[in-house]
């Protein structure tokens, strides 16, 4: 965890929708995964994806490019290790946030519910998710991976929070 203070202020609006109110405010930023768990899946699934890859016959140009079919064996191995190393990750920040509150409440002699520490946005990043894209003109279902960064969706996008409806998903810069 890192204690931050807000600096400058782009957006009032967008902020203030965050609880950004004011410059000089201070925020703690928890950027914490799964604590080595996610390294180890990928690491553990990149010798059975080559091996899928020579199976099936596909080629990348990079080693860490490696895949395997989403319907196979490796694949959908691959998605459960994933969606267990994020699990994990979501109850790691979420417990940094709970002690957190709970340090701060006792060096100010309050209650976390008195200091109003709220969380502004908590998003997973690299894992794979399931998106609609256009390839060739056409809609596609994809499993997209991405790797050190997640999907921002603008304003008014159906598949965003309500509070984030008329700016879009935050970009926090620190």
């Amino acid at each position: 965890a890192e204690i931050q203070v807000v600096d400058r202020i782009f957006d009032k609006q967008a902020a203030a929708r965050m609880g950004l109110e004011w410059e000089g405010q201070v925020c703690i930023l928890i950027h914490s995964g799964s604590r080595g768990l996610g390294h180890q899946v990928a690491t553990d699934s990149l010798v059975q994806m080559e091996k899928a890859m020579a199976r099936d016959e596909i080629e990348t140009n990079d080693r860490q490019l490696a895949c395997a079919r989403i319907k196979s064996e490796e694949g959908q191995e691959y998605l459960k290790a994933m969606a267990a190393a994020a699990n994990y990750a979501f109850v790691n920040r979420s417990s940094m946030t709970f002690l957190c509150r709970q340090a701060f409440a006792k060096q100010f002699g309050s209650t976390p519910d008195e200091l109003d520490m709220a969380v502004v946005y908590d998003v997973s990043h690299n894992i794979a998710k399931i998106e609609e894209h256009m390839v060739d003109g056409k809609p596609r279902t994809l499993l997209v991976h991405r790797k050190g960064s997640t999907r921002a969706f603008p304003p008014h996008h159906p598949l965003i929070p309500v509070d984030y409806q008329f700016s879009g998903q935050p970009v926090l810069i620190g």
